[in-house]
């Protein structure tokens, strides 16, 4: 019987004993996780995303407002803009002479979008229209717009533009022309007409 309680007590301390060290454990701090990784830094020589600097969408609108910078600007950068412009109006000149220019009220920017549009369409009836807008720099860019050829005689249409014509003109354009120079009342006009139909094959 004795050798029981001795067994008993035995069995008690051992699970007082595993007790107490589970205890124990659960009190002891867990171990501190490491640090997370840092994030990659953006490669050499890349700006951060948020950085980037994104090109703006170019539209009709954006080429205008180009023009309008480009006048406030040095003359002898003008003319690089100008054909800049005109080479990206290409694909809708038409639609540019249309519905841009005669909505345009400077008449600067609206000549030099006559031009850089209209050298793209130049026997087109919408064009030849702006024989008679209201604006003789206009009537100006018109008649250089229709008669420009690579390496023609340079005529000027405003301050660093200078505009190389002599392009072989078609029967009815040339009748436009003439026609135009016959009622032409403003000088300035008049000398561009007479120099376009002078240099023109």
């Amino acid at each position: 019987m004795r050798g029981l309680v001795w067994l008993c007590l035995i069995v008690a301390l051992a699970a007082t004993g595993v007790l107490g060290f589970v205890v124990l454990r659960d009190r002891q701090e867990p171990p501190a996780e490491p640090p997370p990784a840092a994030a990659p830094g953006p490669a050499p020589g890349r700006p951060e995303a948020a950085e980037e600097i994104l090109r703006p969408y170019e539209t009709t609108a954006t080429l205008v407002e180009d023009l309008r910078d480009a006048l406030a600007g040095p003359p002898e950068a003008l003319a690089a803009e100008v054909w800049r412009v005109s080479e990206r109006l290409a694909p809708k000149a038409r639609s540019v002479l249309v519905s841009v220019a005669p909505e345009e009220a400077s008449p600067k920017v609206r000549a030099l979008l006559v031009f850089a549009a209209g050298c793209h369409v130049p026997d087109e009836e919408i064009l030849l229209s702006f024989l008679a807008d209201r604006e003789p720099l206009v009537r100006r860019a018109a008649a250089l717009a229709i008669a420009h050829a690579e390496g023609g005689l340079a005529v000027p249409l405003l301050p660093g533009v200078h505009v190389p014509n002599g392009r072989t003109l078609p029967g009815a354009t040339r009748r436009a022309l003439e026609e135009r120079l016959g009622r032409e009342e403003d000088e300035g006009v008049r000398g561009t007409l007479a120099a376009v139909l002078g240099s023109a094959r």
